[in-house]
């Protein structure tokens, strides 16, 4: 009998999942048994992992006592009832890519194998927040006083219903038929707009204010740190990757090739030339790197710099996170 973990994903079916089993293949994760799990599933469902196809389970009626590890991919209206079910029937919990319970936070590159995970319910930082955490550490030492990102969304950042969504109004605009948007507020084939989350009274959307808030608990609060940190996103008619165009303001000067080697000094960061244009088609889509580019100084100041960054969030964010913490968890927890 294997002493490996049997591990359920909930929303099996989605983007994310979809990610993720890539990345539990792809790392030769040590585990029993994955079982993929549906809202309302059709019986005739299966997910490939690993050169097999599984077939998805009834989330309605799975025991979730027959697993140790769940990742959470997929919410709906009856979370907390799914979040109390699994718990009390023992499992651990990692959830990814929402934050409608107020759970650790957690990004697996600053945690160590003595790193405490008591709680058994903690929540993966957001694919933004591990993208931006993995760039901006190593300066940390440097000081950071501020950094300002736009942030350009793919249709992916709505899942697998603004994927659908922007290939159906492109179709049906190409053949003079109206659409309605759904998914997103507005038209997207063809078109931008900023997020379209609930607008806060500071004039911030929901998004946006969840991407400050990750960054402050996972990359800044145990350092003592509080830079300002200005985002704004936009939504872009493109199917899937992100793209970031990165303002940062250090506390001390520091030389350009210094600066390029701090934000590339991750194993998963990768600084391209000044002459290969970097964009989401040819960069993020289908990609586990983060790839930056046009690296440069302020025009006015040495301790200030800029960036552009183009990487697939769900990937190189969401699913890679998501499977570094279950192999600590696995490893020196469970």
């Amino acid at each position: 009998m294997s002493n490996n973990p049997d591990i359920a994903i909930v929303g099996a079916n989605t983007p994310v999942a979809e990610a993720l089993l890539e990345q539990l293949a792809k790392r030769n994760f040590p585990l029993n048994k994955l079982i993929p799990l549906a809202f309302d599933n059709d019986s005739d469902t299966t997910v490939e992992f690993a050169d097999k196809h599984l077939h998805v389970q009834d989330i309605a009626t799975f025991n979730f006592s027959s697993v140790k590890l769940v990742f959470l991919c997929q919410l709906d209206d009856s979370y907390q009832g799914m979040v109390d079910r699994i718990l009390d029937a023992g499992c651990r919990i990692i959830e990814l890519e929402s934050n409608l319970q107020n759970a650790p936070v957690v990004d697996a590159s600053l945690l160590s194998a003595e790193s405490p995970l008591d709680e058994p319910h903690i929540r993966s930082a957001s694919g933004l927040g591990v993208v931006l955490t993995r760039l901006l550490q190593s300066l940390l030492n440097t000081g950071i006083q501020s950094v300002q990102f736009t942030v350009l969304q793919s249709a992916s950042d709505k899942g697998k219903a603004g994927i659908d969504e922007l290939a159906m109004q492109t179709t049906s605009l190409l053949n003079t038929r109206p659409i309605k948007p759904v998914a997103f507020k507005q038209q997207i084939a063809f078109n931008a707009m900023t997020d379209d989350s609930e607008l806060n009274a500071t004039g911030y959307t929901r998004r946006e204010l969840e991407l400050v808030d990750d960054l402050q608990q996972v990359l800044f609060n145990d350092k003592g740190l509080s830079p300002g940190i200005q985002p704004s996103f936009i939504h872009i008619p493109v199917f899937y990757g992100v793209c970031l165009d990165v303002y940062i303001q250090l506390d001390n000067e520091l030389d350009l090739a210094d600066f390029e080697q701090s934000i590339s000094d991750n194993p998963d960061v990768e600084l391209k030339s000044e002459d290969e244009l970097v964009t989401p088609v040819s960069h993020a889509a289908q990609m586990d790197k983060i790839f930056i580019s046009r690296v440069r100084k302020d025009l006015q100041s040495n301790s200030r710099f800029n960036f552009w960054c183009v990487t697939d969030t769900i990937k190189s964010g969401s699913a890679i996170n998501g499977v570094q913490i279950a192999e600590i968890l696995v490893k020196h927890h469970l």
